[in-house]
């Protein structure tokens, strides 16, 4: 007859049992992520602070239709980075005042908070420059952005 090993069939019953929890865990923490955002990826371009070049940042909006998803992209943009090694597009306290869409142009007014030129902030110029691009990239309805600041033209495309 046989002999059985009691103390190896609790090692394998425990370590069966661990590896059951673990796998559960990851699947429940997995369906949970799913679930629980339903958010659309958007990428942000803004200058470095270091080199001067664009830096690549990604964030996740919630799914809207077009021309909403644009609006808030635009909010989004004049925001700022969440990286710490990035320059603002505008000066702080910058905020649009109105944007709508209108074909395939987008019109933005934004506050004269942008003229204090305070902080770390882009060149004026540059800021614009790279929001227009941005919402260009991340946009294919888009075709051309129409920019004022309290309701007077910047930087038209003859500048």
């Amino acid at each position: 007859m046989k002999k059985i090993d009691v103390k190896k069939i609790a090692v394998l019953n425990r370590m069966t049992i661990a590896v059951l929890a673990i796998a559960g865990l990851f699947v429940i923490s997995f369906l949970a992520f799913i679930l629980g955002f339903q958010g659309k990826r958007y990428l942000f371009y803004f200058e470095s602070v270091d080199t001067g070049n664009l830096v690549q940042e990604s964030r996740w909006l919630q799914p809207k239709k077009f021309p909403e998803n644009v609006l808030e992209y635009a909010d989004e943009l004049v925001l700022g980075p969440k990286t710490e090694r990035c320059r603002p597009l505008f000066s702080p306290g910058t905020k649009i005042e109105s944007s709508f869409v209108r074909g395939d142009v987008l019109y933005v007014n934004i506050t004269n908070d942008v003229l204090r030129r305070e902080g770390r902030a882009c060149e004026i110029r540059t800021g614009v420059d790279i929001f227009k691009n941005n919402i260009l990239r991340t946009f294919n309805k888009i075709h051309s952005v129409e920019m004022y600041i309290d309701n007077k033209t910047i930087f038209t495309e003859t500048d």
